[in-house]
């Protein structure tokens, strides 16, 4: 057998080992103890966070030798052709290619008859969106009072192009991203067990890249292994991502709260020499500024964070001032769009940062005038409080009428 990718290699064989669903693995599970399955799932979420996986494990547990069951064997003949895709009850539909009439009416034909061997005729539909209005329609029956023996299992990143009369007749389970920190932590594991030398800070590139979905996470890894082999640093790492180092933008971010515009005009020239998008540097800065605001905030850096990263967060948020932080972010962000539409991104880009060191205050608007305060009540700029009575000057003197025609 040829090589397995790592998205293939570790997906999912029970509902135990599913990551950051576990609301709808309780759901399925009570329902299975509970003998109250219903006929038509409709499984919808972003893509690569486990809703296809979450359709076969239940096609397990429904037809598995020790079954109903919500911890299915995974070594009987059902439970192997089912995770193999060979089942001669289970039907695995791509919605994409499947998508008329034809194919729904060979589905109703075929729904009519017994499981050959299993205990359910199973059938699931992914990217069931793609589904024709009249593919649609000739559905709605058997979807409504299909034969006991048939389960519907539906799967898709869009469920709002689906029909209200789709909608009504199945049982929706919203699948979410999965947390960082969770998915770092699975990643580790993986990691370990496939001997890759990976440091904690070029997982959490690969999590931050894979925007809470485990099956790129774990190509992003796949990709970086091939690339830069077993033991990589965090700058080939970046590169093989086509990624932003970190090292740059942390020092990017410090060079913000310390006002040094050379260390800044300097990393821009860096990264753009390299070929990198400014535009992809611009939002990484802003979310390094958040962390460090969010660190400020609450005092404990975000968790998603690796260890080395988040001492660096912390350090910089002892150092920098809150409203300063907060207008660097908007300045930051809101070059953003103009740096990925902008003729010159580098300029657009050099200037925003430009105009960010020399407009962040160095204190909120609150603390300056309760500094004036203290200065007129103790004295120590008697002229700014003579100032400040009604008609007196610097000192002491009457204060000039206006001038009457």
């Amino acid at each position: 057998m040829g090589y397995l990718v790592l998205a293939r290699k570790w997906r999912p064989q029970t509902f135990d080992d599913m990551t950051g669903q576990e609301h709808v693995v309780r759901t399925v599970a009570n329902a299975i103890k509970m003998d109250r399955v219903a006929h038509a799932y409709l499984f919808c979420g972003p893509r690569g966070v486990g809703k296809t996986t979450a359709a076969r494990l239940l096609a397990k547990a429904l037809n598995c030798i020790h079954g109903p069951t919500a911890t299915p064997c995974g070594v009987c003949q059902a439970c192997t052709e089912i995770a193999a895709s060979t089942s001669v009850d289970v039907a695995e539909i791509d919605g994409a290619s499947n998508n008329g009439v034809e194919n729904v009416r060979e589905i109703r034909e075929n729904a009519k008859y017994l499981p050959q061997r299993d205990r359910h005729k199973i059938y699931i539909i992914d990217e069931v969106h793609m589904l024709s209005g009249a593919a649609f329609n000739a559905l709605l029956k058997t979807l409504e009072e299909p034969p006991g023996h048939v389960k519907f299992i539906f799967a898709t990143t869009e469920p709002h192009k689906l029909p209200d009369t789709i909608l009504s007749r199945c049982q929706r389970h919203d699948f979410r991203r999965i947390p960082a920190e969770r998915m770092l932590t699975r990643l580790k594991q993986i990691a370990a067990e496939e001997k890759a030398g990976l440091s904690d800070a070029a997982l959490a590139l690969i999590v931050r890249q894979a925007e809470g979905g485990m099956r790129d996470a774990l190509s992003l890894l796949d990709q970086v292994m091939s690339a830069c082999g077993p033991a990589a640093s965090d700058a080939a790492v970046a590169e093989a991502l086509g990624a932003i180092d970190r090292t740059v933008v942390q020092q990017m971010a410090a060079a913000l709260v310390r006002r040094d515009a050379k260390a800044l005009l300097e990393s821009v020239e860096d990264v753009f020499m390299r070929g990198s998008d400014l535009r992809r540097l611009a939002e990484e800065l802003a979310l390094e500024l958040r962390h460090v605001l969010v660190t400020r905030a609450t005092g404990k850096p975000p968790g998603e964070l690796a260890e080395v990263e988040q001492k660096m967060v912390v350090e910089l948020a002892r150092e920098a001032d809150p409203a300063q932080l907060a207008r660097l972010f908007d300045v930051v962000h809101g070059s953003v769009w103009d740096v990925g539409r902008a003729a010159q991104p580098r300029l657009a880009l050099e200037m925003a940062l430009l105009k960010a060191i020399q407009l962040a205050p160095t204190a909120s608007i609150p603390e300056l005038l309760t500094r004036v305060e203290k200065l007129l009540g103790t004295g120590a700029a008697p002229d700014a409080r003579a100032a400040a009575r009604p008609g007196g000057t610097p000192g002491g003197r009457p204060a000039p009428q206006p001038f009457r025609p």
